[in-house]
């Protein structure tokens, strides 16, 4: 990435973020990577933004906002995401992720406000600018700023859709996952411009003759990005 760091504490661990959009993989990779960092004897964190089910890696007031913010049946306006979206992240950073940081471990994310930047700003509308200045009076440049980002794309929209339905037996879609296609394909290509104007790393999840990448290939890319082996 070319964003410009914080200063890190000379003790610090390092913060690993997986992004993409719904259906590529995220948590899957963070899984296994957490497996991998683990066999070498590191201790970790796992996070899931906005928050997860496991109630283990999130807070409670993270996890009630969560099931507000994917509640599908709550249209409102991408300000009002953006203010949910950034208060269970600044309960993330300040309980969970900081805390681990602080204490030498590895946290591995999936996600973190790179999909704010993606999902209400290239989905919604909302300004780049207007989002950075609000997720950093929630969180600290630290955040802004991970060792590590890497980002997951699938560009079969019917593999992609068949994974989300498959994921623990979702009956419904939630707010984002039942956007029309045109809002996907904003995202879609947000998560492209992010990549190409701050140099992420990007990990396509599907072979140039259309076969899919097994976890483990796409872990193998992952893990050549951070230079772990």
């Amino acid at each position: 990435m070319n964003i410009k760091r914080g200063k890190k504490a000379q003790h610090q661990g390092n913060y690993i973020v997986i992004e993409g959009i719904d259906g590529t993989g995220k948590s899957t990779q963070v899984e296994l990577l957490a497996k991998h960092y683990r066999a070498h004897g590191h201790s970790v964190t796992v996070v899931e933004e906005p928050s997860s089910d496991d109630l283990a890696q999130t807070t409670p007031i993270a996890h009630y906002l969560r099931t507000v913010i994917k509640n599908g049946n709550l249209r409102r306006d991408p300000e009002i995401n953006l203010a949910l979206l950034s208060t269970a992240r600044r309960e993330l950073w300040q309980q969970i992720i900081q805390p681990a940081l602080e204490r030498g471990e590895t946290v591995l994310a999936s996600r973190n406000y790179f999909s704010t930047l993606a999902y209400q700003g290239y989905g919604e509308g909302l300004s780049q600018e207007h989002i950075r200045h609000i997720t950093g009076l929630f969180t600290s440049q630290r955040y802004l700023t991970p060792d590590y980002l890497i980002i997951l794309t699938l560009n079969d929209e019917q593999e992609r859709m068949h994974r989300i339905k498959q994921r623990g037996a979702l009956a419904t879609l939630d707010i984002f996952e039942s956007q029309d296609s045109d809002f996907q394909q904003r995202v879609h290509d947000g998560y492209r411009i992010l990549a190409r104007n701050h140099h992420i790393p990007t990990i396509q999840c599907i072979r140039d003759d259309g076969v899919l990448k097994s976890p483990y290939q796409i872990q193998q890319e992952v893990l050549s990005i951070i230079n772990l082996k």
